[in-house]
């Protein structure tokens, strides 16, 4: 078969192309760090990427919502703490002019400073966080305390996803720890009765207020572990997706990352074969 200065041409060229594209894979890899770019580089590696990019904003989403989570129930906690205040100075005043000693002068001093008590929990009640009504329930969109103390808002319990499909209490049931649904102690209407025992000059009623007061402390107590027993759940789920999106993120590098000195070796070696072919076709073309 005889060779013809045509075929030496065009396999000259062929070789060249091929040690640029070589080259220019190289190149890319070097310059982006990514060895997989498009399907085609590799489409195993290129579809195993794709469950684990969806895996890890799955697990980011859950971080995110655990986070808000944590963040409001801190929020409701301090109201909480706000409240307990509230309570405990009533629990004080409740024991001192439930001693007959005192005058109904003294009595009605007492009853202004519980009133000023009743409407500073209200407010503490009305807390919001992220433009919601934190102690509202669903109904999370107007204040859910009217001015005498009266709840506006709902029963249900906000839940959150700490896991792919497993979700924990996010709120706080306002309407047990605070109204005393259930069976317990109503703070507000608690307050109410105090201020008016006290401005009757009504000692046996200042005395069942202090009574119902501590049950009450003990109500909001039990709400405060609940809210710390939440954030913990929460905090824990964020530790979690966080670890989780790390790892994901790392799989997902495995697949598609250009290993950088393998990279660089290979793009030292396509120069210098691209040189080299270069070199050859034109020597060739010149001795025919």
């Amino acid at each position: 078969m005889r060779v013809t200065e045509k075929m030496i041409f065009e396999t000259s060229i062929a070789q060249t192309e091929r040690s640029r594209e070589n080259l220019d894979v190289a190149q890319s890899e070097v310059a982006s760090g990514t060895r997989v770019q498009h399907p085609g580089d590799d489409p195993v590696a290129a579809a195993l990427s794709i469950g684990h990019t969806v895996d890890k904003a799955r697990f980011t989403a859950v971080g995110d919502s655990a986070q808000k989570a944590v963040d409001e129930l801190n929020a409701a906690d301090n109201a909480l703490s706000g409240i307990t205040t509230v309570a405990d100075r009533a629990q004080v005043i409740a024991t001192q002019f439930g001693n007959d000693s005192y005058s109904a002068t003294d009595r009605t001093a007492a009853s202004a400073e519980v009133d000023g008590l009743f409407k500073e929990a209200i407010s503490l009640l009305n807390t919001t966080y992220g433009g919601r009504y934190i102690f509202g329930g669903f109904k999370d969109s107007s204040v859910p305390f009217d001015a005498t103390g009266a709840y506006q808002g709902d029963d249900n319990i906000r839940s959150v996803e700490v896991a792919p499909g497993l979700y924990q209490p996010a709120s706080i049931d306002a309407n047990t720890i605070v109204k005393g649904a259930n069976g317990g102690v109503d703070l507000l209407q608690t307050l109410s009765d105090l201020s008016k025992s006290l401005q009757a000059n009504d000692g046996a009623g200042v005395r069942i207020g202090l009574s119902n007061v501590n049950t009450v402390v003990n109500q909001l107590a039990a709400g405060r572990t609940q809210a710390g027993m939440a954030q913990d759940a929460f905090q824990s789920a964020v530790s979690t997706a966080q670890t989780a999106v790390s790892d994901e993120t790392v799989k997902i590098g495995k697949l598609l990352d250009a290993d950088i000195l393998d990279a660089s070796t290979r793009l030292a070696s396509a120069q210098y074969a691209l040189n080299a072919t270069l070199t050859a076709s034109a020597k060739t073309l010149n001795m025919s």
